[in-house]
C-alpha cells in the first residue's frame, strides 16, 4: 500500500500486519508514530529504486547465427551490461544492409557487423568502427554433400558454391581460398542464393557442388549425415578484421562516454564468458537454436578467436583496403585510417 494511503495509527497496523487492536491516540502522538512508523517503509522503498537510471542501448547484429554476434546476449543474460549501468536492447538483422540502414536513421546506437562494412563509411555511411572484435576468420566452413564424390580440398577446383550474397563476406573468403590453392580468384563459380536455407536447400539437391556456411549448422549438417566440413576457411586466409563494432556518429557526438562505457562493458562479457564456458553454452542454445553440444564445439573453437581488447591488427586492415575493392564495394583501394578509431578501446 503506498505510504500516502496510510494515515495516523492506521499506519502502524499496516505495518505490523494488522493484528491487535487499533489504539487510539491523540492527534500529536498519532503524527509522531506516523513518522516513526513510516521511516521503514520509506527506506524499504527507496532501496528499490536505482541510485542512477540506467543508459537505453539499442545494439544491432547483422545476422541471426552468428555466435560472436550472440554474446550479446550472454552479457545481458549474466548481468554484465546491467551492471555497468546499461539496458542493452539487442535486434537482429536479415543482413549487414538492413543494419546499415538502422544506423543511418539512428534507429540502433551500435551495429556488430562484418569488418567489410568498414568500405561503406568510405561512401558515406554515417558510423565508425570503434572495435575489432575478431581478426581470426573461423567461423566460415566450407561443404560438401554427404555423399558428394568431393573428398578433398583439392577436388573443390571448378566446383559451384552456394553463397547468399555475391559480395557478401562468405563470398569473399571463398575467392582467397581459391586464391591461397592457386587456382586464382575465379578458381570456383559462385552462386548467390539470397539466403542461407537456399544455400542449404540447393546442397541437399545436389544443385551446387558445396556450401560456404557458418560453422554451426555445418556441425549439425554433418552430425545428421546431410553434409561435410572439407575445409575451414579461416586456415587458409591471411590476416582480416572479419567482425567489428560499429558506433553511430550521432552517439559518438553526443555521448563519448557512453560509448566508452559499452565497449568496456562488451570486454568484461568477453571474459565474463571466457571464464564461464557452461553458463555461456546455456544461454546461446535458444539464441543460435543449436544442439548444447554443438553450442560446445562452436564455444570451443570460437571463444579463442574473440578480441580481448579491441585493437586493430595493422596487417588485417590492410587486407581490409584490398578486400572491399575485391568484394565491389570500392573502386579503388582506400585510405581507411579515418573510418576506424581506437580512441574508445579501454586502456589498459
Amino acid at each position: 500500500m503506498p505510504i500516502a494511503h496510510l494515515r495516523g495509527v492506521d499506519l502502524v497496523h499496516e505495518i505490523v500486519g494488522g493484528q491487535g487492536p487499533r489504539v487510539a491516540l491523540s492527534p500529536g502522538r498519532r503524527r509522531r508514530w506516523t513518522a516513526i512508523a513510516a521511516l521503514p517503509l520509506l527506506a524499504a522503498w527507496l532501496a528499490g529504486v536505482p541510485a542512477e537510471a540506467q543508459d537505453k542501448l539499442r545494439v544491432g547484429q547483422a545476422i541471426q547465427n552468428s555466435f560472436t554476434f550472440a554474446l550479446i546476449n550472454v552479457g545481458i543474460a549474466s548481468g554484465t551490461f546491467e551492471k555497468a549501468g546499461m539496458a542493452i536492447t539487442p535486434t537482429v538483422f536479415p543482413g549487414a544492409m538492413r543494419l546499415q540502414q538502422a544506423l543511418t536513421s539512428d534507429d540502433i546506437d551500435f551495429g556488430l557487423s562484418t569488418g567489410q562494412d568498414i568500405g561503406f563509411i568510405v561512401k558515406g555511411l554515417p558510423v565508425l568502427t570503434v572495435a575489432a572484435i575478431s581478426n581470426a576468420p573461423r567461423e566460415t566452413m566450407m561443404l560438401v554433400g554427404y555423399d558428394s564424390p568431393i573428398k578433398t580440398v583439392a577436388d573443390l577446383k571448378g566446383k559451384k558454391v552456394a553463397v547468399s550474397n555475391i559480395r557478401g563476406y562468405p563470398s569473399w573468403l571463398t575467392i582467397e581460398f581459391s586464391k591461397h590453392e592457386g587456382w586464382g580468384p575465379n578458381g570456383m563459380s559462385l552462386v548467390a542464393t539470397g539466403s542461407q536455407p537456399t544455400s542449404i536447400a540447393l546442397l541437399r539437391t545436389n544443385q551446387v557442388d558445396a556450401w560456404a556456411g557458418d560453422i554451426g549448422s555445418a556441425i549439425e549438417l554433418e552430425e545428421a549425415h546431410e553434409a561435410r566440413i572439407v575445409a575451414d576457411l579461416g586456415e587458409h586466409l591471411p590476416p582480416f578484421m572479419n567482425l567489428a563494432l560499429y558506433a553511430t556518429n550521432t552517439l559518438i557526438k553526443t555521448r563519448p562516454d557512453l560509448v566508452r562505457q559499452f565497449i568496456k562493458a562488451w570486454f568484461e562479457n568477453i571474459a565474463w564468458a571466457r571464464a564461464h564456458r557452461a553458463e555461456t553454452v546455456g544461454f546461446l542454445v535458444p539464441v543460435l537454436n543449436l544442439k548444447p553440444s554443438t553450442v560446445e564445439r562452436v564455444y570451443d573453437k570460437l571463444m579463442p578467436t574473440q578480441s580481448v581488447d579491441g585493437k586493430f591488427d595493422p596487417n588485417a586492415m590492410a587486407t581490409m583496403r584490398r578486400a572491399v575493392v575485391e568484394l565491389g564495394i570500392l573502386e579503388s583501394e582506400p585510405d581507411l585510417s579515418k573510418d576506424y578509431t581506437e580512441e574508445f578501446l579501454p586502456k589498459s
